[in-house]
C-alpha cells in the first residue's frame, strides 16, 4: 500500500506546509553554511566573499524550492491559497477593472443562468410528486394528421379495463367554470373533473374534509367538489367550516368536501376539482369530450413494456374499428413531456443554453483584454518572479487564479441577479405568454444551477485568465536580458485588434437595438384607438355550454341579450355594445377585391392589387355606443344583420390607404381566401354603405396604419364574444356588478378578461418593457467594456512608448504629430468598429423586416428611411464620442513626458 503511504506523506506536507518550508529553509541554509565555512577553512577566504561563492555554488535558491516544492506533489495546491489571495488583493488595486469585467462576466453568467432554469424547465422539468418517475400520461396519436386525438373516452375505458402495466388510470377534463357562492361570482375558475385515483397518483393530505374517492365517480352520485387552496382563502375567506357547504358550480349545486393544501395543482394548474364520471357516457369512438389520461407504471414494469402492450391493445382496436382506429397509435410518456413538441423543437430549446456560452466566451474575451493590460503592466514584476526560479506554468497558475477569483465574484453578483428576476420577472413573463404554469415549474436556483453557474465561472475565467497569460508569459527570460525603459517586448497582436472592433461594433449596434425596443414601445403606447377608451370596459363572453348545437348557442345568445338589457339598466353605465375583437387588441387580416373605380374618380388611378385590410363584426349599436358618428354615408341598422344584406362599413385609413381619398360609398368588396389571390366566383360582393373614422384597428403588432372594415353581426353567434360597457368615469368599479348580473342571468355565462380598453395593450407593452431593460443592461456592459478596452490599450501604449515621446518632444517634434502618430493605431480600430457596426445594423434593418400577420412581405426600404438613417449615424457619431473619452487620461498623460522622465524610464 505504498501509494496509501505517499497520499498520507503529500497530505501531510500539505497541511504542515509551514513546517515543512522551514525544514526546508534549515536544510538549504545548513547546506550553504557547511560550504562556507570549508571554504573558509580550506582556501582561506573571507567569510562574506565564502558565503557568496557557497551560493553561486549552490544555484538559485528559489529555484530550487520550487523543485522541492514540486516534488510533494501537492505544492500547487498549497501555491493555490496564495494566488487567491493575491487575486482578492488585485480587485482591491484595481478597482475600475474590477467593476467592469466582474459586471461583465456577471451579466454573463446571470444569461446563461436564468436561460438554463428556463430551458430545464422545458426540456427536463422534475415532478415533485412521489416516484414521479413512473407517472405516465397515455395519449391517442393520429399518424394521418400527425397531431394527438384526446376525444379518447371511448378508448379510455377500453384501457382501463384492459391495460395491466398501468396501474391508477384515470383521467381528468378541463372545465372553467363559475363558482357562485350567495349572490357573489368571481372570475371562472380552472378546474378538472378528474378520476380519483389522481389523488393517489398525487397522495397530498387534504388540509381540511376529503379528497375525491371512488363512490363519487358512480353514475347518480351526489355532486360534490373539491376546493384549491387560494379559491378557499380567497373566495371563502378561509372558513374552517366551509367542508359541507353547498356552493354553485356553473347549473350544478355541489357540495364542499374537501379543501387540498397550498400549492397542490394536479394535474397541471388546477385549483378545483369534481368528479369525472366516465360511465354516465358512453360515446362512440372518437367522439366525446377531450380528456387526458394519466397513470403510474405498475412495480418492475418500464415504460417500454407499458408501451409494448399499449401498442397491441392499439393494434386490436384498429382491427376491430378500422373505420375510426386505423390511423390512431396510443403513446405512453413521462407525464411531464410535450405533447406536441417536436426533436426541432427540443433542439432550438437546448440552443438557447448554446447561445448563452456563446455570449460568455464573446464577454469573457473582451474581460481578457483588461487582464491583458493589467498583465503586461506587471511585466517588471513577472520578470522578476521568472528569474528567481517561477516556472512559467507557475506564473500562468497565478493569472488564472486571479481571473478566477474576479470570476467567483461576478457569479455570486449573477445568481443572485437570477434569482431576482426569476422571482420577479420569469414567472409574469411566462404566464403572460403561456397562462398559467403547470405546478411542477420551479423558477428557483437549484444545485444543479449553482453547479451550472460554477462551470460557466470556470470556463469564463480560463478565457479571461489564459489566454493573457500565455501571451504574456511567452519569453520572459529573453525580456530580462532586453531591459527595455517601458517594460518588455509584449504587443497587442491581431487577436486584440479584433477584439477592440468587435467591442465597438457592439457598442454601435446595440444602442441602435435598444433605440428600436423603446421607439416600439413608444408606438404602442401612442396608438390611438379614436374615442375615449378609458371610459369603456371590455368583458370577454364565454359559455360552459359550448357551441356544438343550435340550442347551446340560441341560449347563449339569449343570455348575452338580457345581459346587455340588465347592465344598460345599471345607473352610470351609458351603453353596450358587442364586438369580435376590441379596439388597440389584434384584428384578422383578410384579403380584398375592389370593384373597378368609375366615372370621374377613375382618373385618380387604379386601386390596389387585393389589399390586405382588417376586419371586425360589430354589433350595430357600436359606433353609437363608442360616440363615433359615421363621417359619410349611414350606419348599421336591423336589417343589415340579414344573410342577403352583404353591407360593409369602412374606416378612414380605408379610404386613404386603399381609394387615395376617394369616396368609397356605394363601391364594392368581396374578401378572398387566406393564402388565394384570386376570389372565389361565387363570392358575395359587400356594399360599402358608410365610413367612420379609425377606431383602433391598428393593433399591437401593426406598423403601419390599417385600413379597417366591419362587417355587422348579431351578438351571441360566436364563442367568445367581446362586450364593450360605456362607464363615465372608473370603469373597473362596475365589474363586480357585471359579474353579479351575468350570474343571476346564466350561471353557465363566464366573464373573463375584464380590463379598461384603454389597458389593452398593457401586456405588449410589459413584454417590450423588460426586452427595454435588458436590452439597456447588454448596452451598457458593452459600452463598458468597449471604454475600458479601448483606456487600457492606449494606457498601455503610452507606458511602452514613453521614452519615445520624451526624445521627441526634446528633439522639438510638436506635441499635435507625436500624439497623432501614437493614436493613429487605436483611432483606426475604433473607426473600423463603429463601420462594422454600421454595416450590422444596416444589413439587420433590411434583413430582419419579417413578414406581416397576414403573410404580405413589409417593404424593405421602409426599413431605412432617411430619417432611420440619419439617427443611425447620429448614433455612430455619438458612440465615436464616448469611445474617444477613453482616449483623453492617456492623451494628458502623453503630453505631459517630459525628456528628462524619458531618461528615467530608460
Amino acid at each position: 500500500m505504498r501509494w496509501i503511504d505517499g497520499i498520507r506523506a503529500r497530505l501531510a506536507l500539505l497541511f504542515g506546509r509551514r513546517a515543512a518550508e522551514e525544514r526546508m529553509d534549515e536544510e538549504i541554509g545548513f547546506h550553504i553554511e557547511m560550504e562556507t565555512e570549508r571554504l573558509v577553512r580550506e582556501e582561506g577566504l573571507e567569510p562574506v566573499e565564502a558565503r557568496r561563492r557557497a551560493l553561486v555554488a549552490f544555484g538559485g535558491v528559489e529555484g530550487h524550492k520550487e523543485a522541492l516544492r514540486d516534488g510533494r506533489g501537492l505544492a500547487w495546491l498549497s501555491g493555490l491559497s496564495l494566488d487567491f489571495k493575491l487575486g482578492f488583493r488585485m480587485l482591491v488595486k484595481y478597482p475600475g477593472l474590477t467593476i467592469v469585467g466582474g459586471l461583465a462576466m456577471a451579466f454573463a453568467i446571470w444569461a446563461g443562468s436564468v436561460t438554463f432554469v428556463l430551458v430545464n424547465q422545458f426540456l427536463n422539468p422534475t415532478l415533485p410528486l412521489p416516484h414521479a418517475e413512473r407517472i405516465v400520461r397515455i395519449r391517442n396519436w393520429d399518424a394521418a394528421a400527425n397531431e394527438e386525438e384526446p376525444r379518447a373516452l371511448s378508448d379510455f375505458l377500453a384501457w382501463r379495463g384492459g391495460l395491466r402495466s398501468v396501474a391508477d388510470l384515470g383521467a381528468y377534463r378541463e372545465i372553467s367554470i363559475n363558482l357562485i357562492a350567495g349572490s357573489e361570482a368571481g372570475r371562472p375558475l380552472r378546474g378538472a373533473e378528474i378520476s380519483a385515483s389522481a389523488f393517489r397518483i398525487a397522495p397530498e393530505a387534504p388540509l381540511l374534509g376529503r379528497a375525491l374517492v371512488p363512490g363519487d365517480e358512480r353514475p347518480g352520485a351526489a355532486p360534490v367538489a373539491v376546493l384549491g387552496y387560494e379559491v378557499w382563502r380567497t373566495r371563502f375567506a378561509g372558513d374552517a367550516g366551509i367542508v359541507g357547504r353547498t356552493v354553485r358550480l356553473g347549473d350544478t349545486q355541489a357540495t364542499v368536501v374537501g379543501v387540498m393544501p397550498e400549492g397542490f395543482a394536479f394535474p397541471v394548474a388546477h385549483e378545483l376539482w369534481t368528479p369525472f364520471r366516465p360511465d354516465a357516457i358512453v360515446p362512440a369512438p372518437r367522439e366525446g369530450p377531450a380528456i387526458q389520461v394519466f397513470g403510474r407504471l405498475a412495480p418492475g414494469v418500464t415504460i417500454q413494456q407499458a408501451q409494448t402492450e399499449l401498442a397491441a391493445m392499439g393494434r386490436r382496436a384498429a382491427a376491430e374499428r378500422p373505420d375510426t382506429h386505423r390511423h390512431l397509435q396510443p403513446r405512453v410518456a413521462r407525464y411531464t413531456d410535450p405533447a406536441t413538441a417536436s426533436m426541432d423543437d427540443m433542439a432550438l430549446m437546448g440552443s438557447f443554453n448554446v447561445f448563452a456560452v456563446m455570449l460568455l466566451v464573446v464577454i469573457c474575451s473582451n474581460v481578457a483584454l483588461l487582464l491583458f493590460a493589467r498583465a503586461a503592466g506587471r511585466e517588471s514584476e513577472l520578470v522578476v518572479r521568472s528569474a528567481l526560479g517561477a516556472t512559467r506554468g507557475r506564473i500562468v497558475a497565478q493569472l488564472v487564479a486571479e481571473a478566477l477569483v474576479l470570476g467567483a465574484v461576478a457569479a455570486v453578483v449573477g445568481l443572485a441577479l437570477a434569482q431576482l428576476a426569476l422571482r420577479d420577472w420569469g414567472v409574469e413573463f411566462l404566464e403572460r405568454n403561456l397562462g398559467a404554469l403547470p405546478f411542477w415549474f420551479n423558477l428557483n436556483l437549484t444545485p444543479g444551477t449553482v453547479l451550472y453557474a460554477c462551470a460557466l465561472t470556470l470556463l469564463g475565467a480560463a478565457i479571461a485568465g489564459m489566454v493573457p497569460a500565455r501571451k504574456i508569459t511567452r519569453g520572459l527570460g529573453s525580456r530580462l536580458k532586453q531591459g527595455t525603459g517601458g517594460g518588455g517586448g509584449v504587443r497587442f497582436g491581431g487577436v486584440w485588434t479584433a477584439v477592440i472592433v468587435t467591442q465597438v461594433a457592439l457598442t454601435v449596434a446595440f444602442p441602435a437595438v435598444t433605440f428600436t425596443v423603446q421607439r416600439e414601445a413608444a408606438r404602442v403606447r401612442s396608438l390611438d384607438p379614436g374615442f375615449a377608451s378609458g371610459e369603456y370596459l371590455r368583458v370577454q363572453l364565454d359559455s360552459e355550454v359550448g357551441a356544438d348545437t343550435a340550442a347551446q348557442m340560441a341560449r347563449f345568445a339569449a343570455a348575452v341579450g338580457t345581459l346587455r338589457q340588465r347592465l344598460e339598466a345599471e345607473p352610470g353605465v351609458a351603453g353596450a355594445t358587442f364586438v369580435d375583437a376590441v379596439p388597440l387588441d389584434h384584428h384578422n387580416g383578410r384579403r380584398i377585391e375592389l370593384d373597378a373605380p368609375s366615372g370621374p374618380s377613375a382618373a385618380a388611378g387604379p386601386p390596389l392589387a387585393n389589399p390586405v385590410v382588417r376586419t371586425a363584426a360589430v354589433d350595430p349599436s357600436y359606433f353609437d355606443v363608442l360616440k363615433a358618428p359615421v363621417m359619410a354615408g349611414r350606419g348599421f341598422g336591423a336589417a343589415d344583420l340579414g344573410p342577403d344584406a352583404h353591407v360593409v362599413i369602412v374606416d378612414q385609413g380605408f379610404v386613404d390607404r386603399m381609394l387615395r381619398g376617394r369616396s368609397p360609398v356605394g363601391r364594392h368588396l368581396r374578401f378572398l381566401k387566406r393564402g388565394e389571390q384570386t376570389p372565389e366566383p361565387s363570392a358575395p360582393w359587400y356594399e360599402i354603405v358608410g365610413v367612420v373614422r379609425d377606431l383602433g384597428m391598428n393593433s399591437a403588432y401593426d406598423d403601419d396604419r390599417a385600413a379597417g372594415v366591419y362587417l355587422p353581426a348579431a351578438p351571441g353567434r360566436e364563442l367568445p364574444l367581446n362586450m364593450i360597457v360605456h362607464v363615465p368615469g372608473d370603469p373597473m368599479s362596475l365589474a363586480p356588478r357585471i359579474r353579479e348580473i351575468a350570474a343571476e342571468v346564466d350561471p353557465m355565462l363566464r366573464l373573463t378578461e375584464l380590463q379598461p380598453v384603454d389597458q389593452v395593450t398593457s401586456a405588449n407593452l410589459w413584454i417590450l418593457g423588460m426586452w427595454f431593460k435588458i436590452t439597456l443592461l447588454l448596452t451598457g456592459v458593452v459600452l463598458l467594456l468597449s471604454l475600458a478596452g479601448i483606456y487600457a490599450v492606449l494606457s498601455f501604449t503610452v507606458a511602452r512608448r514613453t521614452r519615445e515621446i520624451g526624445v521627441r518632444v526634446a528633439l522639438g517634434a510638436p506635441r499635435a504629430r507625436v500624439v497623432a502618430a501614437i493614436f493613429r493605431k487605436p483611432l483606426t480600430q475604433v473607426g473600423a468598429g463603429i463601420t462594422v457596426g454600421f454595416i450590422l445594423v444596416t444589413a439587420a434593418a433590411y434583413i430582419a423586416v419579417g413578414h406581416r400577420p397576414d403573410g404580405a412581405p413589409r417593404d424593405p426600404d421602409a426599413a431605412l428611411t432617411m430619417g432611420n438613417i440619419a439617427l443611425l449615424v447620429a448614433n455612430a457619431l455619438v458612440m465615436l464620442a464616448i469611445c474617444m473619452l477613453a482616449c483623453v487620461v492617456p492623451t494628458r498623460r502623453a503630453l505631459r513626458v517630459q525628456p528628462s522622465e524619458a531618461l528615467r524610464a530608460e
